[in-house]
């Protein structure tokens, strides 16, 4: 007798109970093809992934302790949906996506001219009145006001475009500026991670709030299994690589509106050619539709791709134990670092450059590192792996 299960991510699992036999159906725009269990267990074991995981990326103490927890916390849920949807946002986080930077977040500045176009735009989009956002999973709350003025979210895209690829030391492919959203009182934002193919180094920039709100942080993971509780003032940028450090804003947000614009590159070379939603399924543990036999981390619940932990505080029980930053400005022509370190940030065209001397060696292995080990390759050895716009380190300005 069939059942039938319900995966928010979209999946559609059906499982054949008197066969044993699993179905996967994924309607991405990346992944058409359908995958049966037996050959999701087959690409598990010829990818040499393992269960327990033995490697994560970055293998730090920290992360590894975070990621373990996790995994075990979302093997502890029930709903058989939610568990696999779990091991697929976690894993994603944990091993899968490559880390390209070494904290996974930043926080800069944006230039004052655009700040005072942005603030106006959104000012005078509250005045004229905003639309309803469409209903999103990981917003709790009333449902978020949205000002459309794609004039101002493409000059984002446009004019900042060298600032992310600073920070992380490539060259990005746009993919949007999203905005602007205008949360709205007493909303809250589950953790979670945004999409694996197009939203990998991003940032978040504050633009403006109502004069009746209250500062409202931003909670992130970085690489060393820290939580950091950020609070943004309009024209700070913060850089964290989207896709693969979990954030979010459980405390609730008290004040009539709070708005920023999201903002999302890729790497600019052999990145979109590879299915990353796929791969995060051929990661899931051959156990995850067993049920589970005791409960004994903090209970995690999803809710849709995103997390929460109901018996918590904010519904994040870390919420509690943060790293917190604020009431110290961000400087122009400085980065600063998760470890509160400053750094000089001139945002430039990348050089096309080899750092390495060995590179062009580890290019040339049978292994294919370029696209195996793009978190370092894409990175240190540019023109080896041909990652450049163009030969040289000269190209056309946007």
């Amino acid at each position: 007798m069939p059942f039938f299960l319900n995966i928010d991510l979209g999946l559609l699992l059906v499982a054949i109970a008197a066969s044993s036999i699993f179905s996967i159906i994924t309607p991405f725009a990346v992944t058409d093809a359908q995958l049966i269990e037996s050959e999701r267990m087959a690409e598990f074991h010829a990818r040499n992934h393992t269960w327990p995981p033995q490697k994560f990326s970055p293998n730090t103490p920290g992360w590894r302790n975070l990621m373990e927890h996790r995994l075990r916390q979302v093997g502890e849920i029930d709903d058989l949906d939610q568990r696999y949807e779990g091991y697929v946002q976690t894993l994603n986080a944990a091993i899968v996506s490559p880390n390209f930077t070494e904290h996974g977040f930043g926080l800069a500045r944006a230039p004052d001219e655009l700040m005072d176009a942005l603030r106006t735009g959104v000012r005078d989009g509250v005045e004229a009145g905003p639309r309803l956002e469409e209903d999103t999973s990981v917003i709790e709350g009333d449902r978020p006001w949205f000002v459309d003025r794609p004039d101002l979210t493409q000059r984002v895209l446009k004019e900042l475009h060298h600032y992310p690829e600073t920070w992380a030391d490539m060259e990005l492919e746009a993919h949007n500026a999203y905005g602007f959203r205008l949360y709205r009182n007493n909303s809250q934002l589950h953790m979670h991670l945004d999409k694996t193919q197009t939203h990998v180094v991003s940032f978040i920039l504050h633009i403006d709030s109502s004069d009746d709100a209250e500062p409202w942080p931003i909670l992130i993971e970085d690489f060393h299994g820290n939580t950091h509780e950020v609070v943004l003032t309009s024209g700070d940028i913060l850089f964290y690589e989207s896709s693969k450090v979990f954030h979010g804003r459980p405390h609730r947000f008290q004040g009539s509106w709070y708005s920023s614009v999201f903002v999302h590159y890729y790497p600019k070379f052999g990145w979109k050619e590879k299915d990353h939603m796929a791969d995060r399924h051929y990661v899931v543990p051959p156990s995850w539709s067993q049920q589970p036999q005791h409960h004994f981390e903090v209970p995690l619940q999803m809710v849709g791709t995103g997390m929460k932990e109901p018996s918590c505080p904010n519904d994040w029980c870390q919420s509690d134990h943060t790293i917190k930053r604020e009431g110290h400005p961000v400087e122009h022509g400085k980065w600063i670092a998760p470890t509160g370190e400053k750094f000089d940030f001139e945002p430039k065209r990348i050089e096309c450059k080899d750092e390495d001397d060995m590179c062009e060696w580890w290019a040339s292995w049978e292994t294919n590192e370029c696209e195996q080990n793009p978190g370092f390759m894409l990175k240190t050895c540019k023109r080896a792996c041909n990652a450049c716009t163009m030969g040289s380190g000269d190209v056309d300005e946007l």
